[in-house]
């Protein structure tokens, strides 16, 4: 078919691997995707000052205070919030205003995660909404979820699609605590790291194991040369060898921002921009620029949030932190206090095995309805075998079902997000 001469094919197999596209790549060779313009739109660098811990937490304070009670002003503002920190640390700094509405989402039949965005709710005052992510609500929504995100990035990630209309009608602006844990954590890497070093440890933190064998399999397939593995190496060292930083943990935190964030994050962000206004904190330049001018051992392991809180919100430090299930008073001593509970949950477990849902795509792939849905798009539409061929999509099918669900479901995913560009998107010629 003419129209796959014109196809990037070496870029759709980065997206099928990562489920992203690296830089400003796309589906075409000829088209070169401007980056969405809520950001984070910054030049990383690593400037670190002469400052105490202490002075760095006021500092973090007035910056984020600053940023958002100017945008909070004469907005009726949604917060979303949850077990985490990022949006923990954006309700400290909003809590004197009357203007907030918080809502919070989990899974059906999955864990308890609203307890904690309800909790902190409550100590505010805030008008407070919960919602259910139900099973199979992608297939209503996919149609105008791919116009939303133009298929950029996968469909099963982005929950928010689920109760959107039942949320962006009870306030004006969305105020969102993306990338926080981004920019407040370090990346495990050695300071004295390599280029090729930096390569491995970016390659591993954004390839999907089955994306990868998804993509080596296609890159065969399409008669590409040379290997995938050693494309998708070299483009990632190609891309960091651009971000003129020295510190390898901060090239590393560029790096991420500059790809994962502006492909992967803001496509479906644009679920929430597409309904009312939005607003990212921590996408700010002022926040940027004070994370690249911040020495590096207070970014580690969210130390700046956490002492933030203690500091200026206690009501919200003791309430537990969902990762640890202790509160920032003592979540240092979990595996001391939290022991006999991890111990009894592990043998309630066992005794009693019951399903609970840890991930959207659980919700969206599995049982006999969603299962129906999810064939009709692999294996119906003939669209989608001018780019994939029909036994390669029924190999991985079968790995899904029958060998190893959480490791194939990333390329089913991905399987099914190009099925649907291609019916949408795709200019037959």
């Amino acid at each position: 078919m003419e129209n796959n001469r014109r196809l990037n094919f070496r870029s759709i197999s980065e997206w099928i691997a990562t489920g992203f596209f690296l830089g400003q790549n796309g589906f075409y060779k000829d088209e070169q995707i401007p980056y969405l313009e809520f950001g984070p739109n910054f030049k990383w660098h690593y400037s670190p000052q002469e400052i105490t811990f202490s002075e760095t937490i006021d500092m973090f304070a007035y910056i984020l205070k600053k940023v958002v009670t100017s945008k909070a002003k004469g907005k009726k503002v949604l917060l979303p919030l949850s077990g985490g920190l990022d949006s923990r640390t954006l309700a400290a700094a909003l809590k004197k205003q009357d203007n907030i509405v918080a809502f919070s989402y989990e899974f059906s039949n999955g864990n308890d995660e609203v307890k904690y965005a309800r909790e902190i709710a409550k100590t505010y005052g805030w008008d407070f909404y919960e919602y259910k992510i139900k099973e199979g609500y992608l297939w209503n929504k996919i149609d105008n979820l791919s116009d939303i995100n133009k298929c950029y990035s996968e469909f099963t990630h982005p929950r928010q699609m689920a109760i959107i209309d039942q949320i962006k009608d009870l306030g004006n602006l969305f105020m969102l605590g993306h990338w926080g844990d981004v920019l407040f954590s370090l990346p495990q890497i050695s300071n004295n790291a390599n280029l090729e070093e930096q390569t491995e440890y970016a390659l591993k933190m954004i390839a999907k194991p089955g994306g990868v064998d998804l993509a080596a399999d296609l890159w065969t397939h399409w008669g590409l040369p040379g290997t995938f593995n050693d494309q998708l190496y070299n483009s990632i060292k190609r891309h960091l060898s651009t971000i003129k930083i020295e510190h390898p943990q901060s090239k590393i935190r560029a790096f991420k921002s500059l790809n994962w964030a502006k492909r992967w994050a803001n496509p479906n962000l644009n679920i929430f921009k597409s309904h009312t206004n939005m607003f990212l904190p921590y996408y700010e330049k002022s926040m940027c620029d004070f994370v690249c001018k911040t020495p590096a051992k207070f970014l580690e392991n969210r130390k700046i949030q956490i002492e933030y809180l203690k500091k200026y919100a206690p009501e919200l430090a003791k309430i537990n932190w969902q990762e640890y299930e202790l509160n920032l008073y003592k979540y240092k001593y979990f595996n001391s206090l939290y022991l006999p509970k991890r111990a009894f949950k592990y043998f309630k477990r066992k005794l009693y095995p019951e399903q609970i849902i840890q991930r959207n795509w659980e919700l969206q792939f599995l049982g006999s309805k969603n299962e129906k849905k999810l064939e009709h798009w692999l294996f119906s539409n003939k669209l989608l075998n001018n780019i994939v061929p029909y036994d390669i999509v029924e190999i991985y099918y079968w790995k899904f079902k029958n060998s190893d669900p959480v490791k194939y479901s990333h390329p089913i995913s991905m399987l099914l997000t190009i099925s649907v560009w291609s019916k949408k998107f795709l200019n037959i010629e």
